[in-house]
């Protein structure tokens, strides 16, 4: 494998050639588990995170940043499907957790990272690098 790739390399630059439209939503989907999984680990088993809206606002936000306009990916659909593949949600509760996110959105909840706080997080990291 490691040698078919090596030759595959040397006739074309292969981080040129992006995944675009439902393998780019696939590939986004699975990287977003990955990272919700990790975070899943930090809480104890006993607090019921399918039914937390915190968790439920933590994953809107996550799923707010990292999606793009350009990407065309409906981001209400792919906060269901990771609750869905995450917890294996039946219908009435993808129903609720659907309405939840609603209203999430309705209120007002549901926004981006500030620039401001980005750009002072990112300071605050290169200022640690420096001293």
């Amino acid at each position: 494998m490691s040698e078919s790739l090596t030759r595959l390399e040397k006739k074309v630059n292969l981080n040129l050639i992006k995944p675009q439209n439902s393998l780019k939503k696939a590939q986004l989907l699975n990287d977003l588990l990955v990272v919700l999984k990790q975070k899943i680990a930090d809480y104890p088993a006993s607090h019921n995170l399918k039914i937390c809206n915190e968790f439920l606002l933590m994953c809107c936000k996550l799923v707010e940043e990292v999606i793009k306009k350009a990407d065309l990916i409906n981001k209400k659909q792919l906060v269901l499907d990771l609750f869905k593949s995450m917890f294996n949600l039946s219908l009435p509760e993808l129903v609720v957790l659907d309405n939840a996110v609603e209203f999430l959105w309705s209120n007002g909840l549901i926004c981006k990272i500030p620039v401001v706080k980005k750009c002072k997080k990112w300071i605050q990291k290169k200022a640690a690098c420096i001293l």
